[in-house]
């Protein structure tokens, strides 16, 4: 799934699952699995079972996806929704599901998180090796193209109403699938597993010994950790400024695009992480989070009861009560 920075503009920025042995000890050691998928690293780590033959059916679970959900992908639901010019488009019903999903998340923000922001996101190449800002007049095209209500779901047949708008599942899709990586990994009798997808975090149960995962997050700043949250079947999911971007005349572009300027956001956020019980919900929140910035992001998050931590650009951290973040 290419650039999830495309996708309502933001992107989730890296997660690293640390396992704190303390004075337990694992009855073996943990198996994982790492692959390349959605255009990062997914790796799964199983801390209960010994199975590498489950760890091949994740990563094939996340093929299926990435061919189903990817806007770069030629052949796929989206790629093809993108390239229909208007006319509807037969997808899978879990594609339809996931759209659906995503503009539920667009309308609470009246387009502040907007997932047809793929022509816009288009325009900007974070991964350049000579990065070049776009033309403005490019920008203002592509922006006439991004209006989450030109979708029409019909059961299982999408269709785009605005001439040269482009759906972008980035933002979300990858806490969908990670999502059904642990239903599969559940209904095989795992319980004690971490999934990693790009940033995106899954903790399935807790430690062997029945205690919670501590699991470190990124500072959005450097490669040092903001600190560490407690966890047991949750998701964890970061937006934040420092993965992908570029300095031109000494201004930082981040990846993190405004879905009303077309260019990155600037609200005095750094970074946003969530605690969800869905991945789907955590990847799609984080993003939402952080397009609303820190007070209605706040108050969004206390609406929903769900947990997240705000760091300002001066590296000040807000979060909720039941954050835990230290």
């Amino acid at each position: 799934m290419r650039n999830k920075a495309g996708a309502a503009g933001c992107l989730a920025v890296l997660l690293f699952a640390v396992l704190f042995s303390g004075c337990s000890r694992l009855p073996h050691e943990p198996i994982r699995r790492q692959d390349f998928l959605f255009d990062t690293i997914v790796t799964v780590t199983l801390y209960d079972k010994e199975d590498e033959a489950l760890l091949s059916q994740c990563m094939e679970l996340g093929r299926r996806y990435e061919n189903l959900l990817s806007r770069t992908k030629e052949g796929s639901d989206v790629w093809r929704i993108n390239h229909a010019d208007g006319q509807p488009v037969a997808v899978s019903s879990e594609t339809a599901r996931l759209i659906e999903t995503a503009l539920s998340y667009c309308a609470m923000t009246d387009g502040g998180y907007d997932i047809t922001i793929g022509a816009v996101s288009e325009l900007w190449n974070f991964r350049a090796d000579e990065p070049s800002l776009p033309a403005s007049g490019q920008v203002e095209k592509a922006l006439k193209t991004v209006d989450y209500r030109s979708v029409n779901v019909d059961g299982n047949t999408v269709t785009l109403t605005v001439p040269g708008a482009q759906l972008d599942l980035g933002s979300i899709a990858k806490g969908y699938i990670a999502d059904r990586m642990a239903d599969l990994l559940r209904g095989q009798g795992v319980q004690s597993a971490i999934l990693d997808l790009g940033g995106n975090i899954y903790v399935l149960g807790g430690k062997p010994d029945g205690t919670d995962f501590r699991v470190g997050i990124q500072s959005p700043f450097d490669d040092s950790q903001l600190g560490a949250v407690s966890v047991k079947d949750k998701s964890l999911v970061t937006s934040g400024v420092n993965q992908r971007g570029f300095t031109i005349d000494g201004k930082r572009y981040h990846h993190l695009l405004d879905p009303k300027t077309g260019y990155p956001i600037e609200n005095g956020l750094a970074s946003v992480t969530v605690v969800t019980d869905r991945s789907v919900d955590g990847d799609a929140l984080s993003t939402v989070l952080f397009c609303l910035g820190e007070e209605q992001g706040m108050k969004l998050a206390a609406r929903l009861g769900i947990e997240a931590a705000f760091v300002r650009s001066d590296g000040q951290i807000v979060q909720t009560a039941g954050m835990g973040l230290s």
